[in-house]
């Protein structure tokens, strides 16, 4: 059985070793919807993207299946940085913009207000995960949301917690 998720992260120290670069830690294991299969996720943000390439190639290139490499998303310059340690893969994700404005951190903090706002809606996430569907794809059909789910889920953003508890009210 592997170690948690915060087990990993504390005794990798990574928070420390990247905190010039703002990290936040999203996704699945801090929600507590994780997979056998889920990776550690870290969203930073850099305004000088080979300084961070710089830094995690330093600390973390030792680390079974490293691999930093430049990509282009969401109209933003960025960073992947990705690599296995105690049975999780791990990856570092970085982009010029705040980490608040990050779509992966958007969609994180989204995606814990609803499961704050209605805790059944965590069994109904997970089955859809099994199924094979993302996070954001499983998000999105468990709610009916039509379209894009990456921006569907972008689109409840904005939304108070009491509509946000009839959206989901409306789909239990």
């Amino acid at each position: 059985m592997r170690l948690d998720f915060e087990q990993v992260i504390q005794k990798l120290s990574i928070l420390a070793r990247l905190r010039e670069f703002d990290p936040q830690i999203i996704g699945t294991p801090p929600l507590g919807i994780e997979l056998e299969t889920s990776d550690i996720d870290i969203a930073c943000s850099a305004n000088n993207l080979a300084r961070f390439k710089d830094v995690t190639s330093t600390e973390f290139s030792t680390f079974k299946n490293f691999q930093c490499r430049n990509s282009y998303l969401q109209n933003q310059h960025s960073v992947i940085v990705q690599f296995q340690a105690y049975d999780w893969e791990i990856e570092l994700f970085c982009q010029t913009i705040p980490v608040n404005q990050q779509w992966g951190v958007r969609h994180f903090n989204i995606e814990q207000r609803l499961l704050n706002l209605e805790p059944k809606l965590r069994s109904i996430v997970m089955q859809l995960k099994q199924e094979g569907l993302k996070t954001e794809p499983a998000f999105a059909r468990a709610l009916g949301l039509p379209g894009d789910p990456y921006a569907s889920i972008l689109n409840l953003e904005n939304m108070n917690d009491t509509e946000l508890a009839h959206l989901i009210g409306n789909r239990s």
